[in-house]
């Protein structure tokens, strides 16, 4: 069994203007469409069984109807597809969204401090995590750089400050920790009590396009990095528990079949069980019977 606990999907009619756009900016390849049926496609590919779908509400006035797609979503794709809802650090009305989307049955939120231009640790943060905490959401936070988005407002010190303020019981950090930034999470974070997902950080970065030999993922985006190295991943599953770790791949931006095959070879045997399915099941407790 495989969960992939980061993935994203668009409507139709709105992938095919995003995510080149992104993309674009970004100086990045992507593997899918980003649209509900080519993700499944990628899935059939990487023999998947469940991908989460984390939508990023960018502006408060999207919160509705973003939401209303993660429902239906779920009405219609489940267990195969299993979106989150989302929330924007303006919504004053927090309290009311996040109490509708517990109801509703969604499993957590997502929140990007850089696409939504306010620090993880600053108060419109901390109050939607508590409140998402006090109703049994889970939150995911895009963790680190962005590659579209300069800015440190989810780095690895705000990111300990808010979990030592808060003390979320059920909080992922993308891209194990934060991207870029892992020696930091290995001093700062692991070992806290958050989970780590694996999105974004094994994979190597391709070009857009085809482009000539010796093409610089560096120099066509400062903001890109190397790839984190088997050693220190290793070190970051150890010190912060592999009971606290969860495969994904940030599709589109990461092929999930290259992702899992990375993943895989990082891994003992004894614990692919728990970063493959097991945690995911329990932190959104769903049976194994669900599929």
């Amino acid at each position: 069994m495989l969960i992939d606990f980061h993935t994203h999907t668009f409507p139709d009619e709105l992938a095919n203007k995003v995510i080149p756009k992104i993309a674009g900016d970004a100086s990045i390849r992507y593997y899918t469409e980003a649209t509900n049926a080519s993700l499944l496609e990628s899935m059939d590919r990487a023999n998947v069984d469940m991908s989460v779908i984390l939508p990023v509400v960018t502006k408060p006035s999207q919160c509705e109807t973003i939401n209303k797609v993660a429902k239906d979503v779920n009405d219609r794709y489940l267990p195969r597809l299993l979106s989150f809802g989302g929330i924007h650090p303006d919504n004053e009305d927090y309290r009311e969204i996040l109490k509708d989307l517990a109801e509703s049955g969604i499993k957590g939120i997502k929140l990007h401090p850089l696409y939504q231009g306010v620090a993880i640790d600053d108060i419109r943060n901390l109050r939607i995590i508590d409140c998402a905490c006090e109703l049994g959401l889970i939150v995911v936070i895009h963790a680190g750089k962005d590659l579209s988005f300069p800015g440190d407002f989810a780095d690895p010190v705000r990111i300990s400050r808010m979990l030592d303020e808060v003390q979320p019981e059920k909080m992922v950090l993308a891209h194990m920790g934060s991207y870029a930034r892992w020696e930091e999470v290995y001093k700062l974070l692991c070992g806290k009590g958050a989970y780590l997902d694996t999105s974004f950080s094994l994979n190597p970065i391709r070009p857009l396009n085809d482009t000539p030999e010796g093409w610089d993922s560096l120099a066509a985006n400062p903001l890109l990095v190397p790839p984190l190295s088997r050693e220190l991943f290793r070190k970051m599953v150890e010190k912060n528990g592999v009971d606290h770790m969860l495969f994904a791949s940030d599709s589109p931006w990461g092929d999930q079949k290259e992702t899992f095959e990375l993943v895989d070879e990082c891994l003992d045997e004894s614990e692919k069980e728990a970063v493959y399915y097991g945690n995911a099941l329990r932190l959104l407790e769903l049976p194994d019977s669900i599929f």
